[in-house]
């Protein structure tokens, strides 16, 4: 189970760059928690044929200095300087089984690729507000173990529509992965290759994947919300040559309730 409670919320978490942490007061305005739980329906692993719908628990604390604890964005620190947002986070990757180890974890395609480890990584953001489109670049440096490379993700958001109790927003986002990153993930060795079946195959640095998202945030009243996306996500460059890219293009769905404290 906690195998796939993390790679549903890393999922979401490329999937929409207008997060649930968000909700969040920024620094020097009190603290505040949010907890929720819902459900998405996900791949089972980035290119994956087929796709599960997995429970999707959330739980975030953020203090009045910035300081965040957080199920999906990991132990760190957030403020806000003009138009100008910048957060760093300590996290953990829990890496990739290379089979079916039950509903909630793994994928029986991967038979024979070998188990990616779990690692602590680095999660690094910054954002910038232009009018109404919130732009963002963050990175995922890997540091247990390096030799897995890292990640760059490019993320616009904007609302399209909004009531009082309701919001309609559209996000975006780009995502770089490295050369070490993209052989990790994405490239067959050898001796990978006599044991799965798969070609040999080498991938280059390049960006590897691309989604767009609705999303709609309900506010029942002063405690509760809902909110909900829809969006697909699009295999790129090396990334969806792979032999291990079973599907290009996935549908990614999510809904869920939060209450603040």
């Amino acid at each position: 189970m906690r195998h796939a409670i993390t790679l549903t919320l890393m999922s979401l978490c490329a999937f929409s760059a207008n997060s649930f942490a968000q909700e969040a007061a920024p620094a020097g305005q009190g603290d505040t928690m949010l907890a929720g739980i819902g459900l998405a329906y996900v791949p089972e692993y980035a290119g994956a044929d087929k796709s599960r719908l997995l429970p999707l628990p959330f739980l975030e604390k953020t203090f009045s200095n910035g300081v965040f604890l957080s199920t999906h964005r990991g132990i760190g620190y957030g403020t806000s300087l003009g138009d100008f947002k910048v957060s760093a986070a300590l996290g953990y990757d829990i890496g990739r089984a290379d089979h079916k180890e039950d509903y909630f974890s793994g994928s029986d395609a991967l038979k024979g690729m070998g188990k990616i480890k779990g690692s602590a990584i680095t999660l690094l953001s910054v954002g910038y507000q232009l009018g109404s489109v919130g732009l963002s670049l963050s990175t995922k440096q890997n540091l247990g173990h390096r030799e897995y490379g890292n990640t760059y993700t490019l993320g616009m958001e904007t609302p399209i529509y909004t009531t009082a109790s309701d919001q309609f927003g559209f996000d975006a986002s780009a995502e770089y992965a490295d050369r070490k990153h993209m052989q990790t993930y994405f490239g067959v060795t050898p001796t990978q290759s006599m044991g799965s079946g798969y070609r040999v195959y080498t991938p280059k640095a390049g960006f590897s994947n691309v989604s767009a998202s609705v999303n709609w945030t309900h506010v029942i009243d002063s405690k509760w919300m809902v909110r909900s996306a829809v969006g697909v996500s699009r295999m790129a460059g090396d990334a969806a040559d792979s032999p291990l890219t079973q599907r290009k293009t996935t549908p990614v769905l999510m809904t869920a309730a939060i209450y603040k404290f």
